[in-house]
């Protein structure tokens, strides 16, 4: 049949493009690296979160908490190029990596707030080394023509661990000790295939300051898809789960799975949407993409009863939203060039984790308010301001 024909095609158009931008040394292995961050990454929130459940910690506290490492990874943003120049990527990352090892274990051994807030800084300060250096160093080792490709790559190598992660919580629930040495001994093993590559790594690492200024100024459509995904990316992650555990007609195992549902859909669905985003407009599909999935998430805690609605509005939700990221980052690519597009990616990145910051604490206080409202309310109003923005701004590049 002629559509089978075509999708043969398409797989066999997709294998290539993979195999030869994967032959520059070092994308196998820093995506393997990727795979095991993302594991720990995503077993991680759900696992604090239901932690600190069992303390009665509010919403707001423990979106707090969750959104405390952000502010590290900005940090990281800003002075992990001079740490390269100084020791290397290899060194740097893997340092980072055994930091966040050791404060992932650590945090189950308190009940201090103060100690949690410092642990998940340092946490992300360990965890901003890899994700910028290694994106960095990608950048440095692929060709100009497989650059998207390969970065959308990587970015899949972390959304598969992060739909693994959660596994570990399932098996060993959120009350032992085990589950958070697990995941510290994952974020070691992550730094096993950077051992690997020894010798390969980049030799300048001088990179453009970076800020977000240049976004909000010039992109404010750009700025804005970036702040809806990092609102709302982490604050489903970071709630959902002690929402279910507080919600009596959800079923328990509903919190475990929830996750990993998510992150099925953030992967799954961010081809598809891009090949719809180049054929019939950037702007046009990403507003209709962003509202589908606020309206998914916001539906969530109508239906918590029903594992089933609930795990696939969980997917669509993050899978729609999340999409926004890759078209966010494809009209930054189209808007500015040169030295210009390195200081906006990386402005890009730190708004984005600013984002991740404000989002989960405005979320939990919402929730803390009204449990069955606050998520829709929250959800609703990231989605009007990014539309608002796209409209103000619909004339204003016809590349997008």
């Amino acid at each position: 049949m002629g559509w089978i024909s075509q999708i043969q095609n398409i797989t066999v158009k997709i294998r290539r493009q993979i195999s030869e931008a994967t032959t520059a040394p070092g994308m196998v292995m820093i995506s393997l690296s990727a795979v095991a961050l993302g594991a720990a990454f995503g077993g991680y929130l759900p696992l604090i979160s239901l932690w600190m459940e069992t303390f009665n910690i509010s919403f707001q506290r423990i979106g707090i908490v969750c959104g405390a490492a952000a502010l590290g990874v900005v940090s990281s943003a800003y002075f992990a190029p001079k740490l390269a120049a100084k020791y290397g990527y290899i060194v740097t990352i893997n340092a980072g990596l055994i930091v966040a090892a050791i404060m992932t274990i650590a945090f189950r051994f308190t009940d201090n707030y103060s100690l949690w807030l410092v642990f998940r800084f340092v946490s992300g300060l360990g965890l901003g080394l890899h994700w910028v250096l290694t994106e960095a160093w990608l950048a440095n080792i692929v060709a100009e023509k497989y650059r998207t490709r390969v970065m959308a790559i990587y970015a899949t190598a972390i959304s598969i661990g992060f739909a693994v992660g959660p596994v570990v919580i399932w098996l060993f629930g959120a009350l032992s000790i085990i589950p958070f040495i697990i995941m510290g001994g994952l974020l070691i093993l992550a730094a096993i295939p950077i051992l690997k590559l020894k010798g390969l790594e980049p030799k300048d690492t001088q990179t453009h300051s970076a800020s977000p200024l240049i976004l909000i100024k010039r992109a404010p459509t750009v700025a804005s898809a970036c702040v809806v995904v990092g609102s709302v990316d982490l604050a489903l992650i970071s709630l959902l789960p002690a929402m279910i555990t507080r919600t009596p007609e959800a079923a328990p195992i509903l919190a475990l799975i929830i996750v990993p549902a998510m992150a099925l859909g953030a992967t799954s669905l961010q081809y598809p949407i891009a090949i719809l985003a180049d054929k019939y407009g950037l702007r046009k599909v990403g507003v209709i993409t962003v509202c589908a999935g606020l309206i998914f998430a916001s539906l969530i805690p109508f239906f918590l009863g029903s594992i089933f609605i609930t795990l696939i509005f969980g997917f669509l939700a993050a899978g729609l939203v999340y999409a926004l990221y890759s078209i966010g980052l494809a009209m930054l690519s189209r808007r500015f060039s040169g030295a210009e597009i390195v200081a906006a990616n990386a402005g890009f990145v730190i708004l984005f984790e600013l984002s991740n910051l404000i989002g989960p604490w405005v979320a939990g206080f919402l929730l803390d308010i009204n449990m069955r409202l606050g998520l829709p309310i929250f959800t609703l109003s990231i989605g009007v301001f990014y539309v608002t923005i796209s409209w103000i701004r619909r004339h204003t590049n016809a590349n997008y």
